[in-house]
């Protein structure tokens, strides 16, 4: 099955970030790099799959966040 591309609007719109946000997490390395879609072209994008990866692994992250921010407030006194 082919892998269907997601262009960069797209990404801004499902992270709800600016373009100059979403170009400063790739050069941080917090972001996937994009993909060209032509040798010549301009065009970039990425795999569906890792920013699909990216949003999972960021609501799993808030899921850890919070079960840790609940046991320290247990453990303290």
């Amino acid at each position: 099955m082919l892998e269907k591309f997601v262009r960069p609007r797209q990404v801004q719109e499902a992270m709800g970030w600016s373009r100059s946000t979403l170009y400063e997490k790739i050069s941080r390395g917090l972001f996937p790099r994009p993909v060209k879609l032509e040798a010549c072209g301009r065009a970039v994008g990425w795999p569906e799959r890792e920013v699909t990866a990216y949003q999972k692994s960021r609501i799993e992250a808030r899921g850890a966040l919070a079960t840790n921010s609940v046991a320290d407030k247990g453990g303290r006194k």
